[in-house]
């Protein structure tokens, strides 16, 4: 074809001019029409795509929340049932701890009047921390299985009779058999305070997703209150009306939480999440670890002054009383303390800062209360009562951020904010709070025996200081494999 004298030279890929047009097909219009606006939902699906991910991450930050007015609206929308929900939560902790620890004051003596010996009787204390550390994670692992409201209703249910029933013990003559009913006990009563204490945070997250560090730091408050007014409460009912009287009211108290929790606690969804990833997905995660050592020395700084601090403190020749008062001042402030980092964290976004600054008050605190005998410092009452509300500071700043951290790093793993994540992340944190717990009154005694008061207290300030040496290396570690990937 020519056009004039020259030859129409056609390029390869265009249509040929002075064709007639292809109306389908290769060459023509319509193609690239249709190929335009192929380009233009690729490019609106990629941009819809990266709205969706910017979003779910600032939905997802480790504050989890937007904005203040956000965070208003959101806690604004609850529903009646969900405030009486969190409410029963938090009294039900109360009423549990203090059942719990309402023997301190008097089940040594009359362990003594049984023919017990002084391990025996720190079998039956620590019993209930051991088996917490086994069976916590279970009932997290199968809480939707269950039912959430199920869960938590025959909990409680379960402590209330088990607390009635050690009350009856004192009718018992013989000691092998005084003991092993004690132990057993213990036992059921820890099943049933590691199914409502596993289920009462589980519910209590689900309720307000936005602001999980809140949450653990009210019910964080009712268990310290627990702790705290139960030997108090128990050494008066003692007195007033013998072994039984603690037993009977606190019990009672709790079948009467579990009867209103039945009609009042809000039902769950308690829907199974088949995405393939359960309790041993979780622990594959590498910050979940980081963040169990966290809850496991929150649960050794306090659970280890609970066999030794009297004997520290005997050289000073106090009171009863006031070596009460010395026990108290801990647990107090940590009761204290706790809400008070969980609005920190919530409003500033601090988590990480929060926690580093508790290991660094465990270390100083373990430091000084020996003292260490790296300091060459005299033993001082003064300093043994700051160490003491140091420690008290340093437990709730190391535990309260650890759950909101480890349900952040979930959520960036791909895991659904639904209850079955919940479960088995405060199973998880219930086992390893109950494995320091034992482990710190067990074997810090075992060493207290061994190398001394002192060196005790130093062996453990050492192992948080290689703590503050490891977070930074894996968040760098972290933040490298991140880029190279």
């Amino acid at each position: 074809m020519l056009i004039g004298n020259k030859p129409a030279i056609t390029p390869p890929f265009m249509p040929i001019a002075g064709q007639i047009p292809i109306e389908f097909g290769y060459g023509s219009f319509r193609v690239k029409v249709q190929e335009e606006k192929l380009q233009e939902k690729s490019a609106d699906s990629k941009n819809e795509s990266l709205d969706c991910r910017i979003s779910r991450r600032r939905r997802y930050s480790s504050s989890d929340s937007n904005s203040d007015e956000a965070a208003f609206d959101k806690l604004s929308s609850l529903t009646t049932r969900a405030w009486i929900t969190i409410c029963m939560l938090s009294v039900a902790n109360l009423g549990s701890t203090s059942a719990y620890s309402c023997i301190a004051p008097f089940y040594s003596n009359e362990a003594k009047i049984k023919g017990l010996k002084s391990f025996q009787t720190g079998v039956v204390f620590g019993v209930f921390e051991l088996i917490m550390f086994f069976v916590a994670p279970l009932f997290g692992k199968y809480i939707v299985l269950i039912g959430s409201k199920k869960m938590f209703v025959s909990g409680i249910g379960i402590t209330g009779i088990t607390v009635i029933l050690f009350g009856f013990l004192n009718y018992v003559e013989s000691s092998s058999l005084f003991f092993w009913l004690s132990i057993a006990l213990r036992v059921l009563e820890a099943i049933g305070d590691a199914a409502f204490v596993t289920s009462s945070f589980a519910i209590g997250v689900k309720c307000f997703p936005g602001r999980i560090a809140i949450v653990v730091g009210v019910l964080e408050t009712f268990v310290g209150l627990g702790s705290t007014a139960g030997p108090l409460l128990g050494g008066i009912l003692y007195e007033i009306g013998g072994f039984q009287l603690p037993f009977f009211v606190l019990g009672i108290i709790l079948l009467f939480l579990g009867l209103l929790a039945f009609f009042l606690v809000e039902n769950m969804d308690d829907e199974i999440t088949l995405d393939g990833k359960g309790m041993l997905g979780i622990l594959k995660i590498p910050l979940l670890w980081i963040m169990i050592y966290a809850v496991v020395m929150s649960a050794i700084s306090l659970s280890f002054l609970d066999p030794t601090l009297a004997d520290h403190l005997e050289s000073f020749k106090l009171t009863p009383s006031i070596i009460g008062s010395m026990f108290l001042l801990s647990g107090g402030i940590y009761t204290i303390t706790a809400p008070l980092w969980s609005i920190i964290i919530d409003k500033f976004n601090c988590s990480k800062a929060i926690m580093t600054l508790g290991f660094v008050a465990v270390v100083i605190g373990m430091t000084i209360i020996g003292p260490s005998p790296l300091l060459s410092t005299e033993k001082s009452l003064g300093w043994v009562e700051v160490a003491l509300g140091i420690l008290g500071v340093a437990s709730s700043a190391l535990y309260i951020p650890t759950f909101q951290m480890s349900i952040t790093a979930l959520r960036e793993f791909g895991y659904d904010e639904s209850l079955q994540t919940y479960g088995c992340m405060s199973g998880l944190f219930q086992s390893a709070y109950s494995f320091g717990s034992f482990f710190g009154p067990t074997i810090g005694g075992l060493f207290v025996q061994w190398i001394g008061f002192q060196w005790t207290t130093t062996i453990i300030a050492l192992l948080n200081v290689t703590f503050i040496i490891a977070i930074p290396c894996f968040y760098v570690i972290c933040g490298k494999f991140n880029r190279s990937n």
